[in-house]
């Protein structure tokens, strides 16, 4: 199969939708000789903020000269997106070969009565396949919802295992609260791991503590010290802070992001508690500053134009919409904000509309290119309803001139583009084709 091919194949396996459960994707892994077994793995679950902490982790051990696999989902900019090797994606060809591999061994299970895995899970096995024929050192590997019962919950031992922020999503898969929702991440982690979380709010912390009191659980637990962090200096270009006694640098913007930074050093001090048994070399402090200050993970208040500033941000549900308004409360105090949004039906939009139409001056609706998406003109209407002047754009290219034109009339104004992950990547690449056309 070419790339085409393999890409019609997923999109139509993508009509199964999802399939919590753990059968198919470990008879499948068995057919491809366990992949997951060959590489050490870092695994890391939670609500926000997983992808920024594997990025930090990621630039620090590319810095200190290791060959690091990245497993994420979903994207937001390429489909081969989701399997890189230091931050290149696949090849088409490659990635058609290593496709059609595990596409092969799915149809002998289909036709042998084994399981019928879905594309999900054919794309996790991918991941592992691919990391192992490549060599890596070291794997991350992002939880697709949940844990427990997570296409990627394979392992036999993980020997770390991060816990980003908690808190509501995907409720009707993982619970109706924070406990059960805490308890389902927390399923990721195998007897003697060591246990990585972020300082989270106080019902999962207390979980998770709860959790971790059990030694057998875990064989170390390294607990992300709210306490130990100090912000020096914050802006929409960055934040200086101390954590533990130690200066960091980080190039991403959000008051979240020097948690996730704080969470991924712990995460590195557990790589160096681990690496012996690997023959893998530790990271001193100086390469966990360099690495940190490189990351850069777009789609996260990621500053996308400065004359008028436009900010790009996935935020997509409750406790991401509040951080948000949190650094729209600190860095942009009196300005006229512009929003273009859109948003998933299955989301809590009424929730999403109370934390930050207080601070919209003007919104732009779409409907998301997803099939989940609520329509912009209902979201308009919605909008318009809390005394917002509103309205629908038909596409992301005029949503973009209708802000800018908007702003231009407006001094001091801000262009926020958020609401769903779905259509964040195609408002950054829009904004750069037409930066790009004006020379």
């Amino acid at each position: 199969m070419n790339y085409n091919e393999v890409i019609s194949y997923i999109e139509k396996r993508n009509l199964m939708g999802s399939v919590l459960g753990l059968d198919n994707i470990k008879a499948l892994l068995k057919k491809l000789g366990n992949p997951e077994r060959s590489v050490p793995a870092m695994h890391i679950a939670g609500t926000n903020g997983k992808g920024s902490i594997m990025a930090y982790v990621e630039n620090v051990l590319i810095e200190a000269g290791l060959k690091v696999g990245r497993y994420i989902s979903p994207t937001i900019f390429d489909y081969r997106e989701r399997w890189q090797i230091c931050k290149e994606y696949i090849s088409k060809e490659d990635c058609a070969e290593l496709l059609s591999k595990v596409i092969g061994t799915v149809e002998e299970m289909e036709q042998s009565g084994e399981g019928r895995p879905t594309s999900f899970e054919i794309e996790t096995a991918a991941a592992f396949l691919y990391f192992k024929e490549a060599g890596c050192d070291i794997m991350l590997i992002e939880c697709g919802m949940g844990g427990s019962q997570d296409a990627t919950n394979v392992f036999l031992k993980t020997p770390i295992d991060v816990i980003a922020s908690i808190s509501f999503d995907h409720m009707q898969f993982l619970g109706n609260t924070l406990e059960a929702i805490t308890s389902e991440k927390l399923g990721i982690v195998k007897d003697r791991d060591i246990l990585v979380s972020y300082p989270q709010s106080e019902i999962p912390e207390k979980v998770i503590d709860d959790f971790a009191a059990d030694k057998k659980n875990y064989q170390r637990y390294r607990k992300t010290d709210r306490s130990s962090i100090t912000t020096l200096e914050s802006g929409i270009w960055g934040t200086e802070f101390i954590y533990k006694n130690e200066n960091y640098h980080i190039s991403m913007a959000g008051g979240a992001q020097v948690y996730n930074a704080a969470t991924a050093i712990e995460a590195l001090e557990a790589f160096n508690d681990i690496a012996d048994d690997y023959k893998l070399k530790k990271i001193d402090k100086d390469t966990v500053r360099k690495g940190l200050a490189k990351t850069f993970w777009p789609g996260r208040f990621t500053v996308i134009g400065s004359e008028p500033l436009f900010i790009a941000d996935g935020a997509h549900n409750e406790d991401a919409w509040c951080r948000l308004s949190e650094d729209i409360n600190k860095y942009f105090t009196n300005r006229k904000i512009i929003f273009i949004i859109g948003v998933l039906k299955d989301k809590e939009y009424d929730r999403m509309l109370d934390i930050l139409t207080p601070f919209m001056k003007h919104a732009i609706t779409l409907t998301s290119n997803s099939p989940r998406a609520l329509d912009g003109r209902t979201l308009a209407g919605l909008i318009g309803e809390r005394n917002v002047a509103a309205e629908y754009s038909e596409s992301i290219s005029d949503a973009i001139d209708r802000a800018l034109e908007i702003a231009d009339q407006e001094s001091d104004s801000v262009i926020i583009a958020c609401g769903s992950l779905s259509f964040i990547g195609d408002i950054i690449r829009v904004k750069k084709d037409k930066d790009n056309a004006k020379g």
